[in-house]
């Protein structure tokens, strides 16, 4: 019985000390804010672009433009998230009130996906023909490796 507790103990301290090895870097939870993204995003920009000072000053500004009006959105979807967890959780299925809220998350996920293609279309606008051509072809290799990603993770 000793030894069972210390070999319990053993496997709870070596779970411990692995499970950081396996974490991904800005995964965790809120780890890594918008701003922070908006930064990374940014320096990837000018590097992967060779952005003039006047691109990187342009850019930066719809990037913090974008922060604000999609915080706004976020707000919102977290919102109707948290009022379909709570119905989830009711005795009574109040029928029209999920109707609503499925169609408003609905109308709210459409609202972030056309808040991100107007940000890009204000990048492209700032960048030259062969700039936008780059930065196509960066945003296909990064959702290339999301859906890799995805894949690998679906299947363990």
């Amino acid at each position: 019985m000793h030894n069972l507790k210390h070999l319990a103990l053993a496997f709870l301290l070596a779970t411990l000390a692995i499970t950081p090895a396996f974490a991904k870097p800005g995964r965790c939870g809120k780890a890594f804010d918008i701003g922070e993204q908006q930064a990374t995003r940014l320096e990837h920009l000018k590097e992967s672009l060779d952005l003039t000072a006047q691109q990187e000053k342009e850019i930066k500004e719809i990037l913090a433009a974008s922060k604000e009006g999609n915080e706004t959105l976020r707000e919102e979807r977290r919102s109707t998230r948290k009022e379909l967890r709570e119905m989830s959780r009711a005795d009574t299925l109040d029928e029209p009130r999920l109707r609503e809220l499925v169609h408003k998350q609905s109308d709210q996920r459409a609202d972030m996906m056309i808040a991100k293609h107007a940000t890009r279309a204000r990048i492209n606008q700032v960048l030259s023909p062969e700039q936008q051509e780059q930065h196509e072809a960066v945003r296909q290799q990064r959702q290339e490796r999301r859906g890799s990603a995805k894949h690998r993770q679906g299947k363990q």
